[in-house]
C-alpha cells in the first residue's frame, strides 16, 4: 500500500487539468508543514482529454519545465511524482466484508469481485483496494460488517503517465483517484475529522463534478456528473458570443451571487453561470436524498466546495442559498506554511486535489483512503504493440570458426573494389544527383508540413466536437436520470441493499443484496408497475457460498418509451453512471 520502494527522491504533487497544470513540493518541519516549491503553467493545447493525459510526450517537456521553475532540486536521487486521475476514468465499488476476514480470503475476495464487475479484462488492470475499518457496523442479519473500497485502472492509462515521467526525467510514484485525493487534502486541513461527522464533498473540477458523502475521512457514497468548468465556459462563450480562451478569462470576474454586475455582459454571464450552478446544486440535492432514502435521516454537518470552479467570487453563498446548508470554500492550505505571492488566497481551493496527492500518508492525523493503482511499478503492456518498455533478449556468444579471418579479409578487399567502383560513378554523376536529392527533400518537407497541418485540424475537429457536445447538454436542458433514481428509491421494499444501478437510453440495471428472496421479487413486481418502466425482470438471485445469509441478486428493467411527466420537455443526453462509488444501503448508524 505505501510503496516504500518507490519513495526515495523529493516527492512532487501534480494536479493535470485542461486549462493548467500545476506542480507542488511539500516539506514537513519543526514549524509544520510548508510549501517549499511550488509552479503552474498553462496546459498546451490537445494534450489532455477527459482529464487524462493524450501527449505524454509534450507534458514530460512541460513537467520538465516545472521543476525548473519552482526550483525543485534535481541532483542525487531522481523526484518521485505523484499524479491524480479523474474518477469518471477509475472503476471504484464499494463491497461489504466480514469483520476479521484473513487477508489472503479477503484478496481473492476482492480479486473476484473485480473480475465480476471491471469492464475490461483483469490482466489489463492496476488494482488496489482499502479497508475502511471507521465504516464497521452490525448488519440486519446480525453479522459483523466494514467496507472495502476497490479501484480498478486500465494499464495503458498508468503507461501514458509513465511515458510523461520518462519525457521529464522523474520518476512516477503514486497515481491516485482525484476524489479521494481531495478527501485526503481536506481531511489534513481538519475539515473532515471529527468521529461521526458527516460532511459532502463537491469537487467541481473542468471536465465533471465529483460529489461524495464523507464521514470521518472515509467516503460513503459518491458520483460524477458531466458538468465542470469546460461546461461553464462554453455556455459563457456562446451566450456572448466570444471565443473559448475569452470566456475562461473572464470566469473569475463573473458575478455570481450578491455582486452588482459591471455591465450588462457581465449580467448576462452571471446569469448563465447561476444556471450550471444551480443544475450541480440540483444534483447534489438528488444524491443526498438518495443517500438518505438507503441509510435512513442523516444530517450533513456541512457542503465542502473544493476544486477549479472556486475560482469564481461568492460561490459558495450561491450553493448556501441553494442547498439551504451550511457551504464552505474549502482551504487544503489553511494549516500550513504559504508565500502568499505563490499561491493567492482565491486560488487555494483549486488545490485540494494537489495537496492530497503530495502529503505523505503519516502526515495526517485521521485514517483516510490511502490506494496507489501504481504500487506494482510499470508492468509490460503484453502484446499491446504501442508499449514503450525496451526488453532485450539475451543473444549467446558464438565463437568465430578458423575460416572466419581469411573471409573477413577477402570481404574487405571486395567491398573496397566496390566501392571505389561507385565512388568513380558517382563523382561524374554528381551534380544531377545532387539537384535531384534537393528536389526529393523540398518535396518530402512540403509533405510533411501537410501531414503536421492535417494532424493539427484534425486534432482541433476533436476538440470542437467536443466542446460542442458539452455545450448541447448544457444550452438544450439535461436530462437528469436522477429522476429514474426517484422510482428506484419510491419501490425499493424493506431488506434491500442496492450496490449498483446502471441507467441507459433503454434499460435500468440495479444489482444488490437481500434478506432472502421474496424481497427480490417484490422489488421486481413493484418497479415494473411504475409508469416509468414498461417491464421488470429478475437477472438472478442466489446465496453466495461466503455469505449464504444474504441474497444477491440482479434484474434489469426497461424503460417505458413514453417518458414520465418530468422528463418530456427534457432532451436526450449521455447517461450518468451512478456506481462510480456504491453506496451502503441498509446499514444500521
Amino acid at each position: 500500500m505505501f510503496s516504500f520502494g518507490k519513495r526515495k527522491g523529493t516527492v512532487l504533487g501534480l494536479d493535470i487539468n485542461s486549462d493548467s497544470t500545476t506542480l507542488i513540493h511539500l516539506e514537513k518541519t519543526k514549524a509544520g508543514i510548508e510549501v517549499a516549491h511550488f509552479a503552474c503553467q498553462p496546459t498546451p493545447p490537445n494534450c489532455v482529454r477527459d482529464g487524462l493525459v493524450t501527449d505524454p510526450f509534450t507534458m514530460g517537456a512541460l513537467v520538465a519545465d516545472l521543476i525548473k521553475e519552482s526550483g525543485v532540486p534535481t541532483g542525487g536521487q531522481s523526484p518521485i511524482l505523484n499524479v491524480c486521475v479523474p474518477a469518471q476514468a477509475v472503476v471504484i465499488r464499494l463491497m461489504p466484508v466480514p469483520v476479521g476476514m484473513p487477508a489472503e480470503e479477503l484478496a481473492d475476495v476482492v480479486t473476484q469481485e473485480a473480475t465480476n464487475h471491471v469492464p475490461f479484462p483483469i490482466a489489463e488492470a492496476n488494482l488496489d483496494w482499502f479497508q475502511m475499518n471507521a465504516t464497521e457496523r452490525t448488519d440486519p442479519d446480525g453479522v459483523r460488517r466494514v467496507d472495502v473500497i476497490l479501484a480498478a485502472i486500465q494499464h495503458s492509462i498508468v503507461e501514458s503517465y509513465w511515458r510523461m515521467a520518462d519525457a521529464a526525467g522523474v520518476k512516477l510514484g503514486k497515481v491516485e483517484v482525484s476524489s479521494l485525493s481531495v478527501i485526503r487534502g481536506l481531511a489534513l486541513a481538519g475539515y473532515l475529522g471529527s468521529s461521526g461527522h458527516i460532511s459532502m464533498v463537491v469537487n467541481i473540477r473542468q471536465d465533471a463534478t465529483d460529489i461524495n458523502i464523507v464521514r470521518s475521512a472515509m467516503p460513503l457514497f459518491g458520483r460524477s456528473i458531466i458538468l465542470g468548468v469546460e461546461a461553464l465556459t462554453e455556455a459563457v462563450a456562446r451566450s456572448l458570443d466570444i471565443s473559448f480562451d475569452q470566456a475562461m478569462e473572464l470566469l473569475p470576474e463573473i458575478p455570481v451571487f450578491n455582486i452588482t454586475p459591471t455591465d450588462t455582459r457581465m449580467g448576462q454571464a452571471g446569469q448563465v453561470a447561476r444556471a450550471v450552478f444551480s443544475d450541480i446544486g440540483d444534483e447534489v440535492l438528488r444524491s443526498l436524498d438518495f443517500y438518505r432514502s438507503q441509510v435512513g435521516d442523516v444530517k450533513i454537518d456541512h457542503i465542502l466546495l473544493s476544486g477549479p470552479g472556486c475560482m469564481l467570487p461568492n460561490m459558495h453563498e450561491f450553493f448556501a442559498s441553494k442547498l439551504r446548508s451550511k457551504t464552505v470554500l474549502a482551504d487544503p492550505l489553511r494549516d500550513m506554511i504559504v508565500d502568499e505571492r505563490q499561491i493567492t488566497e482565491r486560488m487555494r481551493p483549486i488545490l485540494a486535489a494537489l495537496i492530497g496527492s503530495s502529503i505523505e500518508s503519516t502526515w495526517n492525523p485521521s485514517i483516510t483512503v490511502d490506494m496507489d493503482l501504481n504500487k506494482e511499478g510499470r508492468i509490460p503492456l503484453g502484446l499491446d504493440q504501442n508499449r514503450t518498455q525496451n526488453i532485450f533478449e539475451e543473444v549467446e556468444t558464438v565463437k568465430a570458426p578458423r575460416w572466419f579471418k581469411p573471409g573477413l579479409a577477402a570481404s574487405i578487399g571486395s567491398t573496397v573494389v566496390v566501392f571505389g567502383s561507385y565512388l568513380y560513378l558517382t563523382l561524374l554523376d554528381l551534380p544531377l544527383t545532387q539537384s535531384a536529392i534537393e528536389k526529393s527533400t523540398t518535396s518530402i518537407a512540403a509533405s510533411r508540413t501537410d501531414l503536421t497541418r492535417l494532424k493539427k485540424e484534425k486534432e482541433e475537429n476533436a476538440v470542437l466536437l467536443k466542446r460542442k457536445a458539452l455545450l448541447d447538454r448544457l444550452v438544450g436542458g439535461i436530462k437528469h436520470y436522477s429522476n429514474y433514481m426517484d422510482v428506484v428509491r419510491e419501490n425499493t421494499p424493506r431488506g434491500i441493499q442496492l450496490t449498483e444501478l446502471n441507467i441507459g437510453d433503454e434499460e435500468l440495471k440495479v444489482d444488490g443484496a437481500a434478506v432472502d428472496f421474496s424481497a427480490v421479487g417484490n422489488l421486481s413486481v413493484s418497479l415494473g408497475t411504475s409508469p416509468a418502466i414498461s417491464e421488470s425482470n429478475i437477472e438472478y438471485a442466489s446465496r453466495p457460498e461466503k455469505q449464504p445469509g444474504i441474497v444477491a441478486f440482479s434484474l434489469k428493467a426497461k424503460l417505458n418509451k413514453s417518458k414520465p411527466a418530468s422528463e418530456q420537455s427534457k432532451p436526450p443526453a449521455a447517461p450518468i453512471n451512478t456506481a462510480l462509488i456504491d453506496s451502503e444501503v441498509t446499514r444500521n448508524e
